[in-house]
C-alpha cells in the first residue's frame, strides 16, 4: 500500500461507509463521542458482582445533562417518523444508539445525528435559562464531537447480540474499574473447537462487531486497501480487531488502531509459557482494557511455520463470522 494511502487511512477518522445507501431502510449502531471540554454525562454506580438487571447491579446515574440527552433520544422519532430506536444508552463519555431507519428518508442519516445534536443543546439551554447571565449559549458542537461512528447492521439475527452489547456497558464499565485484576490473569477457554488461554480483557469476546486482519499474500492492491478501510471502519465503530499480526501490513494496521484507541484480540501459535506476562506494550494494553491474548493450551504440534499461520488465520475469520464458540473452562 502506498504512504499517501496509509496517511489518508490513518487521518479519516468518522468516515461514512463508501458505496452505501444512507438514505435507504437500514439499521446502525451509532456512536456519539463527548468532547474533552464538556462535563460528564454521568457516572458509573453499582456492583459489577451483581449480575447485569438484577438489584445494585452496575447502572449509569447519569447527569443533568445525561438525563436530557436520553429523553431526546426517546423521543427523537416522534419528530421524525422514518426512525426507530432500538436501544440507546448513554455512559459517562459516550453514547450508544441503535437505529433504525424504517422507511425511505429524505435526508441523510448524518442529517438526523446533527439534528440530534442541536436539539439536546436547545434543551440543555432552556433547562439552565441560557443565554443568560454572561453565559453564551451551548451548541451541539460544544457537548458532542464534531462527527460520529455508525456500524451498519446487515442482518436481523444479530440484533439480540447487539441489544445485550449495549445494555451491558454499565456493567463492562463497573468491571474494568473495580476488578482490574480480572484483565490480567489467564482463562481457559475453547474457541472454534480449539482449547486455548486467554490473558487479558475477556469481555472484547462478547463485543459482536469483530474484523479479522488476515493479509493473503495473494492480495492485490485493491484488496489490500480494502482491508485497511474495512479495519479502520470497525476500529471507528467501536469494533474489535482480530489477528495473529504476524505480516508487516497486519503489524501496521494494529499500530494505526492502536493510536485510535483500538481494542485488540492478538492470537499466538505457542502456549502460553509458565508465569507467562506479556512485555510492556502488551501489558500496558491488557491493564488498560484494549487487549486480549489468546494462546493453545497445549502446542499444535504442527512442524510449519505456514501451517501455524494458517490455523491462527481460521480462528480468526471465524471470530469475525460470528462462529467464535466461546465456552470459559
Amino acid at each position: 500500500m502506498s504512504e499517501a494511502g496509509c496517511r489518508e487511512i490513518r487521518h479519516r477518522y468518522t468516515r461514512r461507509k463508501k458505496n452505501h445507501d444512507y438514505y435507504g431502510v437500514g439499521t446502525y449502531h451509532i456512536i456519539l463521542k463527548k468532547r474533552k471540554a464538556c462535563p460528564v454525562f454521568g457516572h458509573v454506580a453499582g456492583s459489577a458482582a451483581i449480575p447485569p438487571g438484577m438489584p445494585g447491579s452496575a447502572h449509569i446515574v447519569r447527569s443533568l445533562l445525561g438525563g436530557i440527552i436520553q429523553t431526546t433520544i426517546y423521543d427523537f422519532p416522534v419528530f421524525f417518523k422514518p426512525l426507530q430506536i432500538y436501544q440507546y444508552m448513554v455512559m459517562p463519555d459516550h453514547v450508544h444508539i441503535l437505529l433504525r431507519v424504517k422507511e425511505r428518508a429524505n435526508a441523510h442519516l448524518s442529517y438526523y445525528i446533527g439534528e440530534l445534536k442541536n436539539r439536546v443543546a436547545e434543551k440543555f439551554n432552556r433547562k439552565c435559562g441560557y443565554p443568560c447571565d454572561g453565559h453564551e449559549e451551548v451548541k451541539g458542537s460544544d457537548i458532542f464531537e464534531e462527527n460520529y461512528t455508525d456500524k451498519p447492521i446487515y442482518s436481523c439475527r444479530n440484533l439480540d447480540v447487539w441489544f445485550e452489547y449495549i445494555r451491558h456497558n454499565p456493567h463492562r464499565l463497573a468491571m474494568r474499574m473495580q476488578h482490574p485484576e480480572f484483565f490480567s490473569h489467564m482463562r481457559n477457554l475453547e474457541i472454534c473447537g480449539e482449547q486455548m488461554q486467554g490473558y487479558g480483557n475477556l469481555f472484547l469476546l462478547r463485543n459482536p462487531n469483530k474484523r479479522s486482519v488476515v493479509m493473503h499474500s495473494y492480495y492485490d492492491s485493491g484488496q489490500r486497501e480494502n482491508l485497511y478501510n474495512n479495519c479502520m471502519d470497525t476500529v471507528e465503530s467501536g469494533g474489535v480487531l482480530v489477528s495473529a499480526f504476524i505480516s508487516k501490513d497486519e503489524k501496521m494496521i494494529r499500530e494505526l488502531a492502536e493510536e485510535k484507541g483500538a481494542c485488540v484480540i492478538l492470537i499466538k501459535g505457542e502456549p502460553f509459557p509458565e508465569r507467562y506476562k506479556p512485555e510492556k506494550h502488551n501489558f500496558d494494553k491488557c491493564s488498560e482494557g484494549r487487549l486480549l491474548i489468546l494462546a493453545p493450551k497445549a502446542d499444535w504440534g504442527l512442524e510449519r511455520f505456514r501451517h501455524v499461520c494458517q490455523r491462527m488465520n481460521r480462528i480468526a475469520e471465524a471470530m469475525e463470522q460470528g462462529s467464535d464458540g466461546v465456552r470459559e473452562n
